[in-house]
């Protein structure tokens, strides 16, 4: 007699087996993603239909059979239909359930990284808040629950917490203050090979209100992550961009999701190329701030 077990979760990753049956992946606070076959749910007349669908956050029925878990029924907590309602509220839900797939494991607790999902999802469905900073507080956050979290407690040479403009050490995850990058590009000199530069750093230029936003975003009460703002766009474009670059940079790869969701914004985006060499430097030349 199979076992039937109950959890609540979130759908982030659906693939259609066939003409009828769909591989749910749904994250959870308890056992983090579980893989679910929902037989029958792509035909519009199943009944496990509505709780089959992406975003969709529910509570789930299900048995085991052998290796797989088979969905029994369930029933919506919160369908978040209104995602579709706009394209880049689509495709940015998507690039957020990508990462949650890419940051989680199947079997390990969840809890924090369901909810800043719910969280951000609300606030995108709701646009509650600019998409840029949803998306940059996801990005920066998700960095932190995974053990990424970048030192932001002042800078790594010479210890101050304040400065006019601060650079971030990506891949070190550490402050760096101008003049002592100065000093340390003066001590570098030149890359002389190959191996070197690929070693070289990846920095961002940060505003004293990036800054402060990446320290907010970094420790705030999930409840509370999106009570922050960013007056200026050129800041939230940057904050936006910076959160991006380090935790794709600490993951090693991209998304086809996130490539997607920035040629849909295309006008934005070619604006966005235009700085972004001044934002972003791979520190090849050593020339400095």
């Amino acid at each position: 007699m199979p076992m039937h077990e109950a959890i609540d979760g979130i759908v982030v990753r659906v693939r259609d087996m066939g003409n009828c049956d769909r591989y749910l992946s749904l994250l959870t606070a308890e056992r983090g993603r579980i893989p679910l076959l929902a037989k029958g749910s792509h035909s519009m007349h199943s009944t496990q239909a509505a709780v089959s669908q992406m975003y969709t956050y529910g509570n789930y029925e299900y048995y085991r059979k052998g290796s797989m878990n088979i969905l029994k029924g369930g029933s919506v907590i919160q369908p978040f239909y209104s995602l579709s309602a706009d394209i880049d509220r689509l495709n940015l839900a998507a690039y957020l359930c990508d990462l949650t797939v890419e940051l989680t494991d199947e079997g390990e607790e969840a809890g924090d990284m369901l909810r800043l999902l719910l969280n951000s999802l609300h606030a995108v469905s709701r646009e509650l808040r600019p998409q840029e900073l949803v998306k940059g507080a996801f990005e920066l956050r998700a960095a932190v629950l995974s053990g990424y979290a970048p030192d932001l407690s002042g800078c790594a040479g010479c210890g101050r917490a304040e400065s006019e403009l601060f650079c971030l050490d990506v891949m070190n995850g550490a402050l760096i203050c101008r003049e002592c990058r100065a000093q340390r590009n003066a001590a570098v000199g030149r890359p002389s090979s190959d191996e070197e530069l690929r070693e070289a750093e990846i920095v961002g230029l940060m505003t004293p209100a990036v800054l402060a936003a990446f320290r907010y975003c970094a420790v705030a009460p999930l409840e509370r992550l999106l009570s922050f703002d960013l007056h200026d766009r050129a800041d939230r474009e940057q904050f936006s961009r910076l959160c991006e670059l380090y935790l794709l940079s600490h993951i090693g790869h991209g998304f086809d999701s996130l490539q997607f969701y920035h040629n849909m914004r295309a006008p934005q985006a070619s604006a966005d190329k235009g700085n972004q060499h001044e934002l972003f430097q791979q520190n090849t030349d050593h020339t400095g701030v």
